[in-house]
C-alpha cells in the first residue's frame, strides 16, 4: 500500500486546481499531477510535460476518474518504479 501527500495546490480558478502529489512506499517515490475540474473530473498526469500538453490541447490524459475517492484508490495501489 502506498502513502500519498499533496505537496502543492495551484488554483487556476476557485473550482479548478492542479495538485502535486508525492506517492511513496518503502522502496521508492514519485510525483503525480492531478487536474481537478470542478470536483467532477480528475485527470492524473505522470509528468509535468504531459500536463502542459493537455492544456495546449496536444494530448489527453490516459488516467481519468470521476471522483476523488477513485483517485485516492488509484494512488494507494499504483505501482511505483523501483
Amino acid at each position: 500500500m502506498n502513502n500519498f501527500k499533496t505537496i502543492n495546490t495551484e488554483y487556476l480558478r476557485a473550482s479548478r486546481t492542479i495538485e502535486t502529489v508525492i506517492v511513496s512506499n518503502e522502496n521508492s517515490s514519485t510525483l503525480f499531477f492531478i487536474y481537478n475540474y470542478e470536483g467532477v473530473s480528475f485527470r492524473v498526469f505522470k509528468t509535468h510535460i504531459d500536463l502542459i500538453h493537455f492544456f495546449l490541447n496536444k494530448s489527453e490524459s490516459i488516467i481519468h476518474f470521476d471522483s476523488e475517492n477513485a483517485v485516492d484508490d488509484f494512488l494507494a495501489q499504483v505501482k511505483l518504479a523501483a
